[in-house]
């Protein structure tokens, strides 16, 4: 093949698309491993042998805990830390049942712990399981995290007192023991917490900057720099998502055409270039700005008004009722016949307005057409007659 093309780029040709999972994942992608249930079986069942083995080779006075202690307890609390398994525990989520999920994973801990004769360490395991679950369910996991601490760590104290379970040290050192790694696992336990709650208030603020962003570049898309108001592609998705409303107003179809009454007024501001050349591009801009707030200032709830360029502006109106129509058009006209302030400079412009309506299937570039058709029409008879209105029949 020329040019030496790999096999899978070449293989998939124009228009084929490979089936999902398939082929290598891209340069400079990272593919988490999936942890699968044999491989976790697997890993407990190492860890159980050679807990096994280790409790056979010691000698009796050098093991406090019974054999199944080690078996069975350190492979029971290796699976509880997997997250296939949290998962299950979590009704499948991670931030889920955080009560449950601390309580079983310290309690797989504590059990096994005690029974090892060790259970002045019981904090510093309480506090790793709190750790993780920290950084699994967020901030929110450090209540559950301290009262289990807490409560399953006297309780074990306690009944080290008591003589019901063993230890290595003498009862008083043991509390001893216990009291300094309790205050320290809850100090790493709230230190934890403060960091996920830190890390939680920037994963917020970078997602409310990712939103802000996607907003800007979205209204910067769809809106006309100079007045704020839609330009041709937001007129167009205007049209399409919202000509839709109460009563006889009838949404848009999939294809963006209009199924139900429907007018558009075409407005061109005649006087303009003048103002703009004797006055300057800055009182031009002004001006513009100024008649889209007018303009704006009429439209109802459902209604749209973009500048298409230039001195150019079109107001979509979510009805086909005639009078209705002439009665903003009409608005329109005397709000832009009214003296323009330019910053201290007094000027006086007009409008030409073509109208469109339809009650029926129709494209909004259509009604464009024959809007911008009837408004030729009507700057045409202006300078005959002084009408500055036309409008073609309704389809």
């Amino acid at each position: 093949m020329p040019g030496g093309a790999p096999r899978g780029a070449a293989g998939a040709g124009p228009g084929r698309v490979l089936p999902a999972g398939r082929g290598r994942a891209p340069a400079g992608s990272s593919r988490r491993p999936r942890v699968t249930g044999a491989g976790l079986a697997a890993a407990a069942a190492g860890i159980g042998a050679l807990a096994g083995l280790v409790w056979w080779v010691l000698p009796d006075e050098a093991v406090l805990s019974p054999w199944w202690t080690q078996v069975f307890g350190w492979p029971a609390a290796l699976l509880l830390r997997c997250d296939p398994v949290q998962r299950w525990i979590g009704g499948g989520r991670l931030d889920n049942r955080v009560w449950v999920r601390v309580l079983l994973a310290s309690g797989v801990f504590g059990l096994t712990v005690a029974w090892t004769g060790v259970s002045f360490l019981f904090p510093v395991f309480t506090a790793l399981v709190a750790s993780v679950h920290l950084q699994w369910s967020g901030a929110r996991a450090w209540r559950p995290c301290a009262v289990v601490t807490v409560l399953l760590s006297t309780t074990l104290q306690v009944l080290v007192q008591a003589g019901w379970l063993p230890t290595p040290l003498p009862p008083a050192l043991d509390l001893v023991a216990f009291v300094i790694t309790l205050l320290l696992s809850l100090l790493l336990i709230g230190n934890v917490a403060v960091l996920a709650a830190q890390r939680e208030a920037e994963n917020a603020a970078a997602d409310r900057e990712r939103r802000a962003r996607h907003d800007a570049l979205l209204h910067a898309a769809t809106h006309d720099p100079l007045t704020g108001q839609l330009n041709r592609a937001g007129l167009h998705e205007h049209f399409t998502r919202h000509v839709a409303g109460a009563g006889d107003h009838a949404p848009a179809d999939a294809a963006g055409d209009a199924v139900g009454p429907v007018a558009v007024l075409y407005l061109d501001l005649d006087g303009f270039k003048p103002v703009n050349d004797r006055y300057g591009h800055a009182a031009g801009d002004r001006l513009l700005q100024l008649a889209a707030q007018r303009l704006a200032a009429l439209l109802r709830p459902g209604d749209g008004l973009a500048r298409l360029g230039g001195d150019e502006f079109v107001v979509v109106l979510a009805t086909a009722d005639p009078t209705a129509v002439q009665e903003v058009a009409a608005r329109a006209e005397a709000a832009l016949n009214s003296p323009f302030d330019l910053d201290g400079v007094v000027v006086r412009v007009s409008a030409s307005t073509g109208t469109a309506r339809s009650t029926g299937p129709v494209t909004l570039d259509d009604l464009l057409r024959r809007a911008d058709t009837a408004m030729y029409a009507a700057k045409a008879s202006r300078r005959g007659d002084g009408r500055g209105r036309a409008e073609v029949p309704a389809s």
